[in-house]
């Protein structure tokens, strides 16, 4: 059998040696400036990490997105103090190292115009197809051999979309009207006896208009009201409506629900011979007669929804899910009535919602989005810096670098004024007139006007709606602040 010297066993061998090892490190000085830069160099490099591959917040600067996202200054004029309500959000930036964006998803980009910025919209053009935005939709095709479709949202997507036309007491009393037989109103509530009808009144008695502080918040809403101007502009009729909410039968009664587009009638049967989804077509328009009926009697009380959404009709209650195509309106224009042809019914909880009314590009209608490349929109469409008015400008100057044109961001109208974010600007000081201009890197270049080569109107100005592959670097999750009890909002949620 081995021995070891002094007759020590392996056992007592490691004990000796870890007894003295230990003693060595109980003799070494404290090292706590050591631990703490190792724990602070490890802390930082986990922060760039995250904030690189994983998640970062950001703050929304601008109105583009609203109401899904606020960046809302309430300034009365240009001058005086006002609130705000800036939402602070969560980007995931991992799941776009692993896949593509997908469509109708909420994403951040780099602006391609100028790459110093970050931009969020809602991604609605995929690479390879082409796009165009008709009668307040979105359509595509693969190519130019193929028929357009209507693009329709996803569940969750749509429920963000739409918009609430009525919050609150509007002014004046009840947003309902009689137009015959006996009614009487609440707030958002109407008891008729048949034969009764009354119309929905909120824009008095012409169609639903896309009015800017539809789907606001009502202290919001009332914010941007006071301010005037563009928030309270009424652009485009708006056809695509819902109405919801809570419907007690009498018995025998006999009600409907009727939507109207331009001179179509779409007739939502809740209770009667034949409960159902009747269209009446325009006396020009030669379709076949379209009508659904539902099998079975409905409850006499509970919760309804019907709506003309991308043209489909659908009406929801008493256990019904009916649902019928249609073919595209031009005609936008808008009415909704409740009528009550016999019997007795209570409606409760009235809500007309309207849906986002997509405005064309001021320069274009339709776009044919190259491969890797991406086609954005705003959720405020009147309001949104998008891929529809996106315009490089190129400059060349004498001593430009390599003397070739040098493209940036254009914002307003060279040479007549400018706002804030302008680009070019242009200033006249003791030297005589200057311009200053920001490249797509972000750089500021400066020079003397007069020293500007002017190019052709084709090559100065030109259109670029398109965001590349690489430049998106994540996806918005989730709001996590303000909660402002000024304008009644609540901002904490997901993004839709």
């Amino acid at each position: 059998m081995l021995r070891f010297a002094h007759g020590r066993s392996p056992q007592s061998f490691h004990a000796v040696r870890a007894a003295r090892v230990s003693a060595t490190a109980s003799k070494r000085p404290p090292q706590p400036w050591r631990e703490n830069i190792e724990a602070l160099t490890v802390a930082i490099v986990m922060a760039v990490m995250l904030k690189y591959f994983a998640v970062e917040a950001y703050q929304i600067p601008t109105g583009s997105m609203q109401p899904t996202l606020m960046g809302q200054d309430f300034r009365p004029d240009g001058d005086s103090p006002g609130g705000a309500i800036k939402d602070r959000i969560l980007v995931d930036k991992f799941s776009f190292h692993m896949r593509d964006p997908e469509r109708w998803e909420v994403v951040i980009f780099k602006y391609p115009l100028n790459r110093a910025q970050n931009f969020v919209k809602r991604l609605v053009g995929m690479p390879g197809e082409q796009l165009k935005i008709q009668y307040g939709d979105v359509w595509t095709r693969p190519n130019s051999s193929s028929e357009w479709s209507i693009v329709r949202r996803p569940a969750n997507v749509q429920r963000e979309h739409w918009k609430a036309v009525d919050v609150g007491t509007p002014a004046g009393g009840a947003s309902w009207r009689a137009l015959e037989g006996k009614a009487q109103f609440g707030e958002r509530s109407a008891d008729l006896t048949g034969p009764a009808r009354v119309a929905f009144s909120a824009h008095g008695s012409g169609s639903i208009l896309d009015t800017y502080t539809h789907g606001y918040p009502q202290g919001v809403r009332a914010a941007l009201e006071a301010q005037g101007g563009h928030y309270n502009s009424n652009r485009n009729a708006v056809g695509d409506l819902r109405v919801t909410g809570k419907l007690t039968l009498g018995a025998g009664a006999r009600v409907a629900v009727v939507l109207g587009e331009g001179k179509r009638t779409y007739r939502f049967n809740l209770a009667g011979p034949t409960p159902g989804i009747e269209v009446g077509w325009a006396p020009n328009e030669q379709f076949d007669t379209r009508s659904v009926t539902a099998s079975g009697a409905a409850n006499s009380s509970g919760e309804f929804a019907v709506e003309n959404l991308d043209d489909q009709l659908r009406l929801e209650f008493g256990g019904w899910e009916l649902t019928l195509p249609v073919p595209p309106a031009a005609d936008q224009t808008s009415s909704v009535t409740l009528e009550v042809l016999e019997g007795s019914a209570s409606f409760s909880d009235l809500q007309v919602w309207r849906d986002v009314h997509y405005s064309a590009g001021s320069h274009a209608t339709e776009w044919a989005i190259p491969a890797e490349h991406y086609f954005m929109l705003g959720d405020n469409t009147q309001d949104s810096s998008d891929s529809r008015e996106w315009q490089a400008i190129y400059m060349k100057w004498r001593d430009a670098p390599g003397g070739a044109a040098i493209a940036g961001n254009y914002r307003g109208s060279p040479g007549t004024g400018y706002r804030p974010d302008s680009n070019p600007i242009r200033e006249r000081g003791a030297n005589g007139l200057t311009t200053f201009f920001r490249d797509v890197y972000g750089e500021l270049h400066v020079f003397a006007t007069q020293d500007e080569v002017t190019l052709p109107p084709g090559e100065a100005l030109v259109l670029q709606p398109f965001v590349p592959r690489r430049l998106i670097t994540g996806r918005a999750v989730a709001v996590f602040w303000p909660l402002s009890l000024q304008y009644s909002a609540y901002r904490v949620k997901w993004i839709r």
